[in-house]
């Protein structure tokens, strides 16, 4: 046959016929149920492969324009470690130990993470966190509006396996044990709280982890409640929350509240405390920035959070998350995300290392007004 003595037509007719057979096929292939789609046998070696490419050539695509901060801060490592133990364990295992053979018979099992940071790059690693894999059994974060947490945990993978053989340590589960005289009756919640936050003669595990001893009740519990109801954004506390009854968020708020602070490490330098001494105290008129002490002293309501003594790197990072519009789904966030919209970088580092070096708990005596800077 002459191909090029064809009619148009005549060709256009047989693609048409090939084209029809073809989905007749498809259609008999995925209607008869003959693929079988059972997580005891693995896939066709072709689909396997074309389900790789298109998951790995996706990786790459999302997250080639995403910039990578700085990973190799301690505190941000130790968070993640503390991210990884909450989230990752059940299905990844702790770093060095074997897969749980119960998630080991997914398809595809979950992946050994202790070399992942040889094979991904930082920004693959965060976007797969984030955003979760289809069909993988790899959920999303959470709250997707918290990178910081994302990165944090990103950083301590990323640090692997330097750090798996003081993963413990950082992860903090031997903070976790509890103490079965004062510990309230819900312990096994406590104990949860005590990884991360303060206990018994422990102050919090890093200082991008939130002080909480001697918060005042009401703040704490409406913290829970709002991490509950997903208000506050929080890929960590919003699971956690979400399994506590009312009686024991009470009880959690109760038992943080009367815990004593414990002594803070801040050491800035003076010409940046007294720059942040200045915000806090009297506030940036020409910015409309208050005072922070004039809410956040301890001597008004009962749901404002004590600043004082609070860790600097906690405070510098809900206000940028504020500022990215991250904590603005409760009454109290769309105020400070005003607040927080008006700071430069500059002075929100000064405003929290000048908080940070206060006592625990305490703040100046005298009177805080808003004034010009």
């Amino acid at each position: 046959m002459d191909l090029r003595n064809l009619h148009w037509t005549t060709i256009a007719k047989v693609a048409g016929l090939g084209t029809g057979l073809l989905i007749v096929v498809g259609a008999v292939f995925v209607l008869s149920g003959v693929y079988n789609v059972a997580a005891s046998k693995d896939h066709l070696r072709i689909t396997t492969w074309i389900l790789t490419l298109i998951r790995e050539r996706s990786i790459a695509t999302r997250s080639f324009k995403i910039e990578v901060p700085a990973l190799d801060d301690e505190s941000k490592i130790r968070l993640g470690a503390s991210h990884y133990e909450g989230g990752c364990v059940p299905c990844h295992n702790r770093p060095g130990e074997e897969i749980n053979p119960i998630v080991s018979g997914m398809l595809p099992p979950p992946p050994n993470l202790l070399e992942i940071g040889k094979h991904r790059p930082p920004e693959k690693i965060f976007w797969i966190v984030k955003h979760g894999l289809k069909y993988t059994g790899m959920p999303a974060w959470t709250n997707v509006l918290r990178d910081d947490e994302v990165w944090a945990l990103t950083a301590f993978l990323a640090s692997l396996p330097a750090t798996a053989g003081n993963y413990g340590e950082l992860a903090g589960l031997s903070r976790g044990q509890g103490n079965a005289r004062e510990e309230p009756a819900n312990g096994r919640a406590l104990n949860v709280c005590v990884r991360c936050h303060e206990g018994d003669g422990m102050s919090t595990n890093g200082d991008r982890v939130p002080r909480l001893a001697g918060m005042p009740e009401a703040y704490l519990l409406r913290s829970l409640q709002e991490y509950a109801q997903g208000a506050r954004p929080s890929g960590v506390m919003e699971p956690v929350a979400d399994l506590l009854s009312e009686e024991a968020m009470r009880e959690l708020a109760a038992h943080y509240q009367a815990l004593p602070p414990a002594a803070g490490t801040a050491d800035p330098d003076p010409e940046q405390l007294r720059r942040g001494e200045a915000i806090a105290t009297r506030g940036i008129v020409g910015q409309g920035v208050p005072a922070c002490l004039s809410c956040h002293s301890g001597r008004q309501s009962q749901q404002f959070p004590v600043l004082a003594g609070q860790n600097a790197a906690y405070i510098e990072e809900q206000i940028r998350l504020w500022r990215r519009g991250g904590r603005i789904g409760t009454p109290y966030g769309r105020i400070m995300a005003a607040v927080a919209g008006a700071l430069d970088e500059g002075q929100v580092e000064d405003v929290a290392a000048y908080l940070a070096s206060l006592p625990p708990g305490r703040a100046p005596d005298a009177p805080v007004a808003e004034a010009g800077r």
